[in-house]
Order: structure tokens, then C-alpha cells, then sequence
């Protein structure tokens, strides 16, 4: 089993981990020829909200190589806080320079990662080069411990079964979304989120003293195909809805700092499905999967 690689985009990688670290302690990583698979099962999520997300090599990664006897793959698991620091390290000295503070910033850096073991412990092993202020070449490394998961484990962990989705909308900025729906937080625990295909937008939120609704107007709604034809179009003014934990939207919504387009999904009173797209939807490098469950509310 081997694998190595450089860090072509640190930068994007740092901030797909802050969007998982948001949502639980440790993170699956399936490693495959072509693409990078991050997973945040249900029961790692304490808001039940899970991850299974797909981003191409090219995206994050320049001379991968990667072998093992599993169709040259390999799942890990790791601790997400323990990855952030090394890559927060890392991005922050990639083109950073500090001459009034006493630190290790680089500039002109080469981010590599190894699978490595220390005794019978697997590590992924970083190396930073890079120069100093002073354009003295210098060396960081951080190790991480990781879990190689067995074929049994692997088996396990399986993408969440959801009917066919009602509705597809793209969503607005994530971050102006976010700030709503952490004002909406101060009225209720829930949000109800509803869509129609007329493009209309709403999230609701009750508590016994304010009902407050916010709406949004002519967002894209894309086509979605269906295997059954035979059941008309709903009418484009019919609302579809599910409630959904605002705690858990708003972890959902920290993927804001991976930008691009996303897209929402309503599988009403089931789930909501988000999809965010690292790029432009036509050229995405990859995207990030929210499946985040409902809940059931008292009208």
C-alpha cells in the first residue's frame, strides 16, 4: 500500500475541512486512482447531518500515485481537527511572509503528503518547502496519526436511501443564506424550507410569539430527469417542504467557504440533499454531498 502525492490547492483542501470539521470530530477518506471520496456518517454528525463527497485528483493534487491491492484504493479515517492544524500551517505559509514576528512562514512552497507508518501506527506525513524571509530554504513536517479501515468497515458505510427529490433549486450566496439563517436560530431550534418551481425560495421559522418567513424570488430551478414520466408536472406554485434542525443547516452552510454553485434538493418531510459545486457547475472540480434530515415540527 502506497501513496503519495504534492498538495497542488492547499488552500481549497484547508477549506473543505473546515466545512467537515463543522459538522464532526473525525472524517473518512476514500483514496482512488481518480477521485478523493470525503464522508461524515450520520452517526459522527451530533446534528445527524452526513457527507459523501466526491472531488477530482487534478482539483487538489499534483503527482499522485497511489497503489494497493483493493483496485488501488485506500480508506483512512483521521481526526479532522488534527488534519486542520497542519493544514492551516501550511496554507498560512504558502506565500506568507512575517519578518516582525519570530515564525516559520515560507514563501514559494511545496506542499507533499505520504502514507507512512511509525512502528505499527499509519501516519500521513507532510512536508512544507519552502524559503524563509531571509531566502533560507527551510523544511516543516507534521505528522497525523490514521486509521486504515478494514473491507468490513468499508462495507458498512453506505450513502443514506432518499425517494426522489420534489424539487431542485440553486441556492443564493451561501454566506448571505447563512447570516439569515443564524437570526432565524434566535426564534426556533427548526426551519421549515420550501420551494416551488417557479423559482420561490421560503424558510419559516415559529415560536409561540413570531412567525417569521423570508422568501426568495426567480432562483434557478434545473431540470431534473425522472424515471417515471407518466405522473404530470406539479403546478409551478406548489410548495414543497421539509423541516430541518437550523443547528444542522447552519453546519451545512460553513461549506460556504468552498463557494461555487449549490443546488438544494426537497424530499418533502424526508430530507433536504445539497449539493455544492467546487467551481463552475459546467467544469466543477467536484462536490460536496449535505444530506441533512427532517424533522418533524407542531404546526
Amino acid at each position: 500500500m502506497r501513496f503519495r502525492t504534492a498538495i497542488s490547492n492547499v488552500g481549497l483542501l484547508h477549506k473543505i475541512t473546515r466545512s467537515l470539521a463543522a459538522l464532526a470530530r473525525s472524517c473518512v477518506i476514500r483514496l482512488s486512482p481518480e477521485q478523493v471520496h470525503f464522508i461524515v456518517p450520520g452517526n459522527e454528525s451530533s446534528t445527524g447531518v452526513q457527507v459523501w463527497s466526491q472531488v477530482k485528483v487534478s482539483t487538489l493534487f499534483d503527482a499522485y500515485k497511489i497503489e494497493s491491492n483493493a483496485n488501488n484504493e485506500i480508506w483512512l479515517e483521521l481526526h479532522l481537527d488534527s488534519l486542520l492544524k497542519v493544514l492551516r500551517s501550511a496554507d498560512s505559509s504558502v506565500g506568507s511572509v512575517n519578518e516582525s514576528r519570530n515564525t516559520a512562514s515560507l514563501t514559494e512552497s511545496d506542499v507533499t503528503l505520504k502514507l507512512n507508518k511509525k512502528g505499527q501506527q499509519p501516519i500521513w506525513a507532510f512536508e512544507i518547502r519552502g524559503y524563509t524571509a531571509q531566502r533560507k530554504p527551510m523544511s516543516i513536517t507534521h505528522e497525523i496519526p490514521v486509521k486504515i479501515l478494514s473491507p468490513k468497515r468499508q462495507a458498512e458505510l453506505n450513502e443514506p436511501l432518499c425517494p426522489q427529490p420534489d424539487i431542485h433549486v440553486v441556492l443564493p450566496n451561501l454566506l448571505e443564506l447563512r447570516n439569515i439563517v443564524s437570526r432565524l436560530s434566535h426564534v426556533a431550534d427548526d426551519v421549515k424550507v420550501s420551494a416551488n418551481h417557479d423559482g420561490t425560495l421560503e424558510l419559516t421559522a415559529k415560536s409561540s410569539r413570531v412567525n417569521l418567513t423570508t422568501t426568495w424570488k426567480n432562483l434557478s430551478v434545473p431540470t431534473a430527469t425522472s424515471n417515471d414520466d407518466s405522473n404530470p408536472p406539479p403546478p409551478p406554485n406548489q410548495m414543497f417542504t421539509t423541516s430541518v434542525s437550523i443547528k444542522g443547516l447552519l453546519k451545512f452552510l460553513t461549506s460556504h467557504l468552498v463557494g461555487g454553485t449549490a443546488i438544494a434538493c426537497i424530499c418533502e418531510d424526508h430530507c433536504l440533499i445539497a449539493y455544492v459545486y467546487i467551481g463552475e457547475l459546467n467544469e466543477a472540480g467536484g462536490v460536496l454531498t449535505f444530506f441533512i434530515p427532517a424533522k418533524m415540527t407542531d404546526d
